[in-house]
């Protein structure tokens, strides 16, 4: 039987983009324990606190071990870091059309994190914000 994995809700926003703006996690472990972490700042973008969410989620279970599925509203964090950027990286960290990837400080952040952890011990699933899914909901709570 396989074992069961840390679930991990992540969001990030920002009024004004850039303006202020929030990040907020919960982590759920497969004993039940829930621990939630949120921050923010500004001047910020929403693409900058949706990566920070994914960042310090994985920051703070650094040496926890066992699977992640992460679950987010963002699919720029997701096709960013399972698809778009491994052509950056091959790139330069150049886009498809030549110009500078936005933000390249915090995607090696996070590439550097899921490298850390391995990439089979990570699954990530988009789920629609604003639909009454409860870890969500709560995420996006604590980064607003």
């Amino acid at each position: 039987m396989r074992e069961r994995p840390i679930i991990v809700f992540t969001d990030g926003g920002a009024k004004g983009n850039p303006g202020p703006g929030g990040w907020g996690v919960v982590i759920v472990t497969p004993d039940g324990l829930v621990t939630e972490l949120g921050g923010g700042g500004s001047p910020v973008t929403n693409n900058q606190m949706e990566l920070t969410s994914a960042i310090k989620a994985l920051t703070y279970l650094r040496g926890t071990p066992g699977a992640l599925e992460i679950y987010a509203d963002s699919t720029y964090v997701i096709k960013g870091i399972t698809n778009w950027i491994w052509g950056w990286r091959r790139r330069g960290w150049k886009t498809a059309e030549g110009g500078d990837v936005l933000n390249r400080g915090l995607w090696e952040r996070l590439s550097g994190e899921v490298d850390a952890r391995g990439t089979d011990a990570i699954a990530w699933h988009y789920v629609r914000g604003h639909t009454g899914v409860p870890g969500n909901e709560r995420v996006d709570e604590i980064a607003t």
